[in-house]
């Protein structure tokens, strides 16, 4: 029995991986989300031990060739496997061969994962598994590192010390890009590029002078630059962003992508970052592909309420009074203010968008203002801010 393991990958990833593309899933495919802190090969000897300790976190590799010596052991070590509820099972089998029907329809009893595979070597597989084990573990130092630049007070020069620490190439110079899925829905396919990603990058020996670090349901991009190399348009930032991305295996097009087109300096990368972020949220609300932080115009100050939770809270005070008022009342006040906000204040288009006569969208917009008791002479301004923070954080939310 050669055990490895160090992290936690679920099973889905892994079969994600080079290596085990051409695996068959003979069941339990609701459970490959599986979780993953070790991974076993049982050869025929080992089929003979105790499996003591065995559990949930083994992802055990057995071969089925021994079957044909002694059918009884190996089916008998793949119902005792199954029964202590492993989190699954690759069984190495010839293609013109098939499992026992019992062994299949137990592991459906015990929700196990059943997948089978033949040409691949199972010491390259334990190695992959391992390396990609490796990989993620060093992401996720990353990944806290950047979090510790972001959410804890630090000095200047020990932000610049933290920054060298995920990336020891980086020059002084500095843009930064946070790169969301464009399908909002599903946060998995760019974690799934970014494991790639990242897995390809552990195994190249060349130095970049830029990084990609996950961080939440995204990435961040940290491009730098030498003196002399300063780009001087945004064009030329978007062109360098797109190389990179397009050379690490990403499709920019697919994805929503936010830039602090600021240069700032390595000691105030967390500045930088906040800035990208907040770019890459107005970029999903506007469903545009990439937008510049110098470029979102009042944005910036709404993104300033939705990051505080103080002034977010006044926010949502708003909001509950318009939906209690709607909840009391069986009318639609908050979904024509939405309306009414995302047409700029254009009531003849804001009616044809709820089927609404305009008299109605009007009044209704004025019944708002008297529930939130906003000053007549900047009512619209008001509550333009109040219902873009609470879609913006919506959107965050997600």
């Amino acid at each position: 029995m050669r055990k490895r393991g160090n992290s936690m990958i679920q099973i889905s990833e892994i079969l994600k991986l080079a290596l085990f593309k051409d695996f068959k899933i003979i069941c339990g495919e609701k459970y490959l989300d599986n979780l993953v802190n070790a991974t076993v090969i049982l050869e025929y000897e080992s089929s003979r031990i105790e499996y003591d300790g065995y559990g949930y976190g083994y992802f055990v590799l057995l071969s089925y060739f021994f079957a044909d010596k002694d059918p009884e052991l190996v089916n008998g070590t793949l119902k005792t496997l199954i029964q202590k509820q492993v989190s699954a099972i690759a069984i190495k089998i010839a293609p013109e061969k098939e499992l026992p029907q019992d062994i299949i329809e137990l592991a459906k009893i015990y929700h196990i994962p059943l997948l089978t595979f033949y040409d691949q070597f199972m010491e390259d597989l334990i190695i992959c598994i391992n390396e990609s084990m490796k990989t993620r573990a060093q992401y996720v130092v990353a990944e806290e590192k950047l979090n510790s630049i972001l959410n804890e007070k630090h000095q200047p020069n020990t932000i610049k010390k933290i920054a060298l620490e995920i990336n020891p190439n980086f020059y002084s110079n500095i843009i930064t890009v946070s790169i969301s899925s464009g399908d909002t829905l599903n946060n998995l396919k760019i974690h799934t590029y970014f494991d790639r990603l990242m897995y390809r990058q552990y195994r190249d020996t060349k130095i970049h002078d830029y990084s990609f670090v996950k961080m939440g349901h995204g990435v961040v991009l940290i491009c730098s630059y030498m003196e002399e190399k300063l780009p001087e348009t945004y064009q030329e930032i978007v062109n360098h962003v797109y190389d990179i991305l397009i050379n690490a295996g990403f499709q920019p097009e697919s994805f929503y992508i936010g830039i602090c087109d600021e240069l700032m300096t390595l000691e105030r990368l967390n500045e930088s970052v906040m800035k990208a972020k907040n770019a890459n949220v107005v970029s999903q609300f506007m469903e545009y592909n990439n937008m510049a932080y110098s470029k979102i115009g009042v944005y910036k100050y709404i993104m300033s309420i939705v990051n505080n939770p103080i002034l977010y809270h006044e926010v949502e005070d708003s909001i509950f009074v318009l939906q209690k008022y709607d909840a009391s009342h069986d009318v639609n006040l908050l979904e024509t203010v939405i309306s009414y906000i995302k047409n700029n204040g254009d009531y003849a288009r804001t009616s044809e968008e709820l089927f609404q006569h305009s008299n109605t969208v009007r009044y209704r917009i004025r019944k708002a203002e008297q529930l939130l008791d906003l000053p007549e002479n900047t009512a619209n301004e008001e509550m333009a801010i109040v219902i873009r923070s609470y879609l913006l954080h919506n959107l965050i939310m997600q």
